[in-house]
């Protein structure tokens, strides 16, 4: 592995790390974890970060990039909205993308799962911070169900 995807994977590393710190002290976030290419092990050089943040209050992290913001520095570079979920996409000063995937605690409903939840699980999903084990259950759930025929892993895209 070369010395710089060691750095990469190590800013990934604490960037994890601080924000699940500051999900344990905030009332609102019912759950935070990683997805996608970090969450499997697998990232490449070129890949960004994908985040899962569950939130009883998610309107409040828009453009989320101030002091108070484990992201920061940050420069946000897109938002878009997919069904329940917020997405915002964040660049950090060494280049890495980060992808901040926001909703409701009920993205990770389980009777039945949404299959848009289902194949972003399905892809990797990474615990950090699941106090009331929401993230916990849709994964046991995705696990023990069967894979809609046709859809394989590189057609699984992150929380879309």
């Amino acid at each position: 592995m070369s010395a710089r995807l060691q750095g990469r994977r190590r800013e990934v590393g604490r960037l994890v790390e601080a924000m699940g710190a500051w999900a344990a002290v905030r009332a609102d976030v019912a759950a935070f974890g990683v997805v996608g290419s970090y969450a499997r092990r697998r990232p490449g050089m070129g890949s960004d970060v994908d985040l899962v943040l569950l939130s009883s209050r998610p309107e409040l992290y828009g453009a989320w990039t101030g002091d108070d913001s484990p992201l920061a520095p940050a420069q946000l570079i897109r938002h878009q909205q997919w069904g329940p979920v917020t997405e915002w996409r964040f660049r950090r000063p060494s280049g890495l993308h980060v992808e901040l995937n926001v909703a409701s605690p009920s993205w990770a409903e389980v009777s039945p799962v949404d299959p848009g939840t289902a194949r972003v699980v399905r892809d990797g999903l990474q615990i950090v911070h699941d106090p009331a084990a929401l993230l916990a259950r849709v994964q046991s759930v995705v696990a023990t169900t069967r894979s809609p025929a046709g859809l394989s892993p590189a057609s699984r895209r992150p929380l879309r």
